[in-house]
């Protein structure tokens, strides 16, 4: 009995077996610690696991798409040269993470036929057309039509650059050029209306002379192209502006223009007996000097250069202006007012100073001085309510001209501003029909079935 005791095992305190367990739990943790040393990683992780970790070599495009990997130092020269070696870039950017995006469906290859401007009757392909079908996968063919330069100024005789509406256009006429043929000023140009269809000739010719303070505007910002459609030939004037040259030399422009219309009078089809001219504003300023003036001003130096860039074709004869009409139109530059002699303001930047400084100079450039018995029907245009020019402007210039005995007719136009409609529907458009009609003689009008 004693025997059988001693292989019988003893028991044994809970105590003692969880101070044993605990001893042991250590050895077992360094165990597995060193098993997955030796062991390779792959047994403890899923076959669809990839794993980016600190200091990959790896380059960037290798890299499991969604995993952000931060930048790295850049490592030793001879892990530079071993990235070299290899063709792996020793510091990649950081990736970002991207929202898979499925497969663009295949589609059948398809050929855009014809791609038309904006504005034209009909358009095959849109723009959305186009961009989808450069995206497709399959290639697909577009036909773009090739790109046409720039046509060159039309020259006298040549066929209009555009016919809308029974009017014929002919842009960018040079004037006052140099001995290569361009014009020295790229704002001394023209424009020119004439009425389609009308090949006999003897048109009466309206001059148009934009505004509105000598130093802006353009002679594309015509309001009287309309007279096109009632007979008359109508020409846009550019000249230099005053942040370019003092006066005279936008006078002088303005002249140049009307002796180069003059010498291709045959072939535009007009009268150079029937010229009127016509302008608001600082263009009113330069028509009224253009009709009563008949002599070149003196010579003027450019603004920019200093020097004397007159030519004979300045000192030319100017055609007898037949009628002047000026819209809100600066008459006389030393009584504008004491906001116009401040040395800002547009009437002291045309003469190059302050009015009081250049007095005389003030003078010469104000159409009131130029008022002669020999001078050609005027009509003035002139809005109640004008706060930039006042109206006693037109009124004073009205009563001189009546006692030099000049034919002059003043119209003022109640409630309205500095800028009054000059089209065919508004009072100022419709005196200045009127006022032409009288003068000059109404032009050839086939709408009208009305010979002049």
């Amino acid at each position: 009995m004693a025997m059988l005791s001693a292989f019988l095992p003893t028991p044994r305190s809970p105590r003692l077996s969880l101070t044993r367990s605990l001893q042991v739990m250590p050895l077992l943790i360094g165990s597995v610690a060193a098993a997955a040393d030796t062991v390779p990683a792959e047994l403890f992780m899923p076959r669809d696991l990839v794993v980016a970790w600190r200091e990959d070599p790896r380059p960037a495009a290798d890299t499991p798409a969604g995993v952000e990997v931060p930048p790295s130092r850049r490592g030793t020269r001879r892990a530079q040269r071993r990235s070299t070696r290899r063709r792996q870039p020793v510091d990649d950017p950081p990736i970002e993470s991207v929202p898979a995006v499925p497969p663009p469906r295949m589609s059948p290859p398809r050929a855009v036929d014809a791609y038309q401007k904006p504005g034209s009757p009909s358009s095959s392909v849109s723009a959305a057309e186009i961009f989808s079908a450069a995206s497709s996968p399959l290639s697909a063919t577009i036909d773009f039509p090739p790109v046409q330069p720039d046509a060159p100024p039309a020259a006298p005789g040549r066929a209009a650059d555009a016919i809308a509406g029974g009017i014929a256009t002919h842009r960018d006429q040079p004037y006052g050029q140099h001995a290569d043929g361009q014009p020295r000023n790229s704002r001394q140009r023209f424009d020119l209306y004439l009425p389609s269809g009308c090949n006999a000739g003897g048109m009466p010719l309206v001059v148009w002379i934009h505004g509105d303070s000598w130093r802006d505007g353009s002679k594309a910002d015509c309001p009287l192209t309309w007279l096109a459609s009632e007979g008359y030939a109508v020409a846009s004037i550019g000249y230099r502006l005053s942040d370019t040259a003092v006066f005279p030399a936008q006078l002088d422009d303005c002249r140049a223009a009307i002796m180069e219309i003059e010498r291709n009078f045959t072939v535009w089809g007009i009268d150079p007996q029937r010229v009127a001219v016509v302008g608001s504003g600082g263009g009113g300023h330069l028509a009224a000097l253009v009709g009563l003036t008949s002599q070149p001003t003196p010579v003027r130096a450019d603004r920019a250069t200093g020097a004397d860039d007159t030519t004979a074709a300045d000192q030319a004869t100017l055609p007898q202006i037949a009628a002047v009409c000026a819209v809100a139109a600066p008459v006389s530059l030393t009584t504008l007012g004491p906001e116009h002699d401040r040395a800002g303001s547009a009437a002291s930047r045309l003469v190059g100073g302050p009015l009081p400084e250049f007095r005389e100079a003030a003078q010469r450039a104000s159409p009131v001085t130029h008022i002669s018995a020999d001078d050609p029907p005027v009509l003035l245009v002139h809005g109640a309510a004008d706060t930039d020019v006042p109206v006693r402007q037109a009124e004073e210039f009205a009563a001189a001209l009546k006692a030099a005995g000049v034919d002059s007719t003043l119209v003022i136009l109640p409630d309205v501003g500095h800028r009054p409609g000059l089209d065919l529907k508004a009072p100022g458009g419709q005196a200045i029909l009127t006022f032409l009609d009288r003068v000059l003689g109404p032009g050839i009008r086939p709408d009208r079935g009305r010979d002049p």
